[in-house]
């Protein structure tokens, strides 16, 4: 049984709710702000958190010349390198598009370097009118 187990089903199973979170995840990356409902923003958010802090701790601004320094034979200049291309990676695995990829390291890392967290914000957006379902913009901020 699951009693009081964390995180937000969304009544779907895992493989499917996985498949929702990354493309929510990219789309709200690709476009900066999306609108779903609030359940699905609440659940996206946390992701989307971890892999800009990902991006932050992967962003190069001088990585050619690193990775020159690297190939000579600097040892910590070839370690960050390393680390760079790694978490680039992991977030390329969990992404779907590869300018998507791109975007979190060259553009939105960059502009939150100084921010310890709360990259996202949410702002709820009345009903659906169909079904009268609590509908959020979830945007990056």
């Amino acid at each position: 049984m699951r009693h009081r187990l964390p995180g937000n089903q969304l009544n779907r199973p895992y493989d499917q709710r996985k498949a929702l979170l990354r493309a929510l995840a990219t789309e709200l990356l690709r476009h900066d702000e999306i609108i779903t409902t609030l359940a699905k923003a609440r659940a996206v958010r946390p992701e989307v958190e971890r892999i800009i802090t990902k991006g932050k701790k992967g962003y190069l601004s001088n990585h050619k010349e690193l990775h020159e320094k690297g190939k000579a034979g600097d040892t910590k200049a070839a370690a960050q390198v390393s680390k760079a291309v790694h978490l680039r990676r992991q977030v390329s695995s969990y992404l779907y598009d590869g300018e998507v990829v791109k975007r979190v390291f060259n553009e939105i890392a960059p502009r939150y370097k100084d921010r310890a967290g709360g990259y996202t914000r949410i702002l709820k957006a009345g009903n659906r009118r169909g079904d009268a379902t609590p509908m959020a913009i979830i945007q990056l901020v």
